[in-house]
């Protein structure tokens, strides 16, 4: 048996007559034919019924196909896993999205490994927001994500791997007038600087708002396309903003920004690496997050007391650990 003919009778299986096979395999249909004729006389058997409507498999094809099919995945992966160690020290580029709080917490701790190891790639990092991130994955100009794993109807075409889970708070510039402020009702008046993709929006006004019985105020809302500009208004002026609470113990913020103690409770939300779907990633891509995961187990078993009040605030996901996060 040739690893053609594998090819011949599983395309002939999938498409139901020579000719379509042909077709798809872009070959003559006498190619097709004399493959299948050699193949059933190498056999000895007859592996194909023919009829009106086409062309059928006898018992011995079917069982014959299934073993072409795994023969031909086999030769696939081979030839990708090939493919990167010939691409292994050429230049690429690693293009990656990363959530703020996770930004300022690890890259800074990933890079120098991943450099030493894969010099030949050039990063493109992007310090912003998930939303904003999801369709630039889907075209292509972003390679991963880790970031915040949105509602389905947000991740279409995308595929995730979860993390971390976190809760979100309301967030104020240090003395803020309204920093005592014990719960939602009371900041109805105030100015809002938030961030939410064209399908999000409904999620975050009924989580901060409209579950918890308060309407929401449309005319005080302020939509910030850039996580620094949004964190640098809240400083800077008496907006608020709705944020991840590990970002809140960042070296960055702590002290210049505070977490409202505010009765109302909010759905956890979960980070996560967000790729595009059925999309084997690339040896650049695969290495970082190696090093990614690595950093994580070491930043959980940190003394180091700046990690230890980001991660205090963050639980990880069942079954993450250096290994296979």
């Amino acid at each position: 048996m040739k690893l053609h003919q594998m090819r011949y009778i599983a395309a002939v299986a999938a498409h139901g007559s020579i000719r379509a096979a042909a077709r798809a395999l872009q070959v003559t249909q006498a190619a097709v034919t004399q493959g299948m004729r050699e193949l059933e006389a190498d056999c000895q058997l007859a592996l194909f019924t023919r009829h009106s409507g086409g062309i059928g498999l006898t018992p011995a094809g079917r069982d014959l196909v299934q073993h072409a099919q795994r023969i031909l995945e086999q030769m696939h992966q081979a030839e990708q896993d090939l493919a990167r160690h010939r691409d292994a020290g050429a230049p690429q580029r690693l293009s990656i999205g990363i959530t703020p709080w996770v930004a300022q917490t690890l890259l800074a701790r990933v890079l120098p490994p991943f450099r030493a190891e894969m010099p030949h790639v050039q990063l493109e990092l992007y310090d912003g927001f998930s939303a904003l991130a999801y369709p630039k994955l889907r075209e292509g100009s972003l390679d991963l994500m880790i970031g915040r794993i949105a509602a389905p109807d947000e991740m279409l075409g995308l595929q995730s791997t979860p993390l971390f889970t976190y809760e979100a708070t309301v967030m104020a510039r240090a003395g803020h007038a309204r920093a005592g402020a014990t719960s939602i009702h009371e900041l109805l008046g105030e100015d809002w600087v938030l961030n939410f993709g064209p399908g999000g929006e409904k999620e975050l006004m009924d989580q901060l708002f409209t579950q918890h019985g308060a309407a929401v105020p449309r005319h005080h809302i302020h939509l910030a396309q850039s996580a620094s500009l949004m964190l640098t208004l809240v400083q800077k002026t008496d907006m608020l903003t709705f944020c991840p609470w590990p970002l809140a113990e960042t070296a960055s913020l702590r002290g210049s920004m505070v977490a409202l103690q505010l009765r109302e409770q909010f759905a956890p939300r979960t980070v996560g690496i967000i790729r595009r779907s059925n999309e084997t990633p690339s040896l650049a891509a695969q290495r970082f997050l190696a090093h990614f995961a690595a950093q994580v187990q070491a930043s959980v078993e940190s003394d180091d007391a700046e990690l230890r009040r980001v991660f205090y605030s963050v639980e990880m996901a069942p079954g993450v650990h250096a290994a296979g996060a």
